[in-house]
């Protein structure tokens, strides 16, 4: 689930290194380790060769880790440091495929319904132990445990609600999966409910991880540092909160010791500090912020380092139903979109980087429709509906928040160019809310926040993560309480269809209704923005974001 949010998740499989991603001041924490660079090297360099160690990447990571167990996690900074560590059954490659990873191979039987992996003989956790099938069915059954430490997962039945048995078991209703079978040490079967095209993309989310029983146990059933334990190229060595995170690198590895001996992510809230890090050579890589930007492109010392990267996500203002009453009132969120000058933002805001978001679907997911055109700026029509809705000019309107995550130059000024047109064209009074990441995505899955701007990003690219994963009544990501019969109706009969092309028509006809019942206002999709050091080679990136950095290398 990639929130997605924030600005930040420029992380693999939505989540990228970001903003993120998914946002995620200053870099807190005492003394430089080894290999953590000098000041003095030209904007970009990641410091002299005396000064960097060419065997240590030096990331920030921006935002504190949400959580260290892939059955919790939901934000991209944080699934991004995971993939690093843990790794499922698939992975992406560079070519947006699906293709093995600790299964080797798989068949697919029953009508669609059956999927048999074989996993790969000699793959071991990083503490030696081979991996099991009965590892993954320990995973899966763990992730969608109702009473798992230190609390229930908000994301698991996203993504392994399929699995037949999945609902019983999540509900309490049941002591195991039906549709999770171990049939030997190295076969693992998989039943799912009906034959869904999406289903393999989905066990690439880190609540089907392999993680290590064992480990876990001995810290009470929760996963810390000490049981973080997973297969990946890279191991958890260090942990301090606030300060830094250093992983390395896993000379046991099943797919060969990575070119890396270590990554240190130093955490750096700030935009602008990671900025200056990076530009006296203490990171190989940052984000880059579109105040930044708009310096760097026309610096001649960091126009050469810019890269970007369109991703698939959707920036977004969600107008909460459950928690603001107005809401319920269709005239009264179209008019919120109407009132949004999208174009203006972009511009302005975003330098006319990202594209303007008309739906729901980001450009790059199957489904998405370049001609799709949404809920235009009209500020007349915007006052006509909010007239009708019982509030001429605004008066009346009670006051809300609308509510954003903290430390994200971006998303900030996004929401400030936002409350001002709805105050502009509306007439109404908008009080800003900068909240703090980990709580901003706790208040989230409450339900508690009337208004957010935020970013959906793809976990896999199917337009059924977008329209039935975030929106159908039923979605455990739709804390909203926006419900349509129609969109329910299309986004499930979608959900099944073996036809691709009838499938994407369906999708986009459900995404057609939810832009016009305006749960959400799409503002624009997401293009990030990055330095590279020149030291830097062999980055491996998919539409989704970086690849584990396996092939990563720094040159002296």
């Amino acid at each position: 689930m990639n929130h997605h949010t924030d600005g930040l998740r420029r992380c693999l499989l939505g989540w990228g290194l970001a903003v993120l991603t998914a946002g995620l001041a200053g870099c807190g924490g005492s003394g430089d380790s080894a290999g953590s660079g000098g000041g003095s090297g030209p904007a970009g360099s990641g410091g002299t060769s005396s000064q960097a160690d060419a065997g240590t990447l030096r990331l920030p990571q921006f935002a504190e880790p949400t959580t260290l167990d892939p059955a919790q996690v939901e934000d991209g900074p944080t699934i991004e440091l995971l993939m690093q560590v843990y790794e499922g059954l698939l992975q992406w490659n560079e070519k947006n495929e699906l293709v093995p990873c600790l299964a080797e191979k798989w068949d697919v039987s029953n009508g669609g319904k059956t999927y048999t992996f074989h996993l790969r003989k000699g793959a071991k956790f990083h503490n030696g132990r081979e991996v099991t099938a009965a590892d993954f069915a320990f995973s899966i059954q763990r992730s969608l445990d109702p009473k798992l430490a230190p609390k229930p997962s908000t994301v698991s039945m996203t993504y392994l609600n399929d699995l037949v048995g999945a609902t019983e078991f999540h509900d309490g209703k049941a002591t195991s999966i039906k549709g999770v079978e171990v049939v030997d040490d190295h076969t693992l079967r998989l039943t799912i409910d009906a034959p869904k095209s999406f289903f393999l993309a989905k066990l690439t989310y880190p609540t089907a991880y392999a993680a290590c029983k064992e480990e876990i146990e001995k810290t009470g059933g929760a996963v810390t540092d000490a049981s973080m334990i997973g297969t990946g190229a890279f191991k958890l060595t260090e942990y301090r909160k606030g300060d830094r995170i250093i992983l390395s690198g896993n000379a046991d590895y099943w797919g060969g010791a990575p070119k890396l001996a270590r990554m240190e992510r130093r955490i750096v809230l700030d935009n602008q500090t990671r900025h200056d890090k990076f530009e006296a050579g203490e990171l190989d890589l940052s984000d880059v912020s579109m105040q930044t930007y708009r310096a760097d492109k026309d610096n001649a010392k960091f126009q050469p380092l810019l890269k970007t990267f369109e991703r698939p996500a959707v920036y977004y203002l969600a107008l909460n139903q459950n928690a603001f009453p107005p809401f319920k009132d269709r005239r009264v969120r179209q008019a919120f979109a109407h009132a949004i000058d999208k174009s203006k933002i972009i511009a302005s805001v975003h330098q006319g980087l990202p594209r303007q978001a008309e739906g729901i679907i980001p450009f790059g997911v199957p489904g998405y429709d370049p001609n799709f055109k949404g809920l235009p700026f009209d500020p007349a029509r915007a006052k006509q509906l909010l007239t009708e809705a019982g509030f001429p000019e605004g008066k009346g309107f009670p006051p809300f928040k609308l509510s954003f995550r903290a430390s994200v130059d971006d998303i900030k000024n996004t929401a400030v160019a936002i409350a001002g047109q709805l105050q502009e064209n509306l007439g109404i009074q908008v009080e800003l809310d900068e909240t703090e990441w980990a709580t901003f995505l706790t208040r989230r899955a409450r339900g508690e926040m009337p208004c957010y701007f935020l970013r959906w990003m793809a976990d896999y690219l199917d337009p059924q993560n977008f329209v039935s994963t975030m929106l159908h009544s039923k979605a455990q990501q739709n804390s909203l309480g926006y419900s349509n019969p129609e969109y329910d109706r299309l986004s499930e009969q979608a959900d099944v269809m073996q036809d691709a092309k009838k499938r994407m028509e369906t999708y986009r006809k459900a995404e057609a209704i939810a832009v016009a019942d305006a749960p959400w206002v799409p503002i624009y999709f997401q293009k990030d923005v990055e330095l590279w050091s020149p030291r830097l080679k062999g980055v491996e990136d998919m539409l989704l974001g970086h690849l584990p950095h396996k092939r990563t290398e720094l040159t002296p």
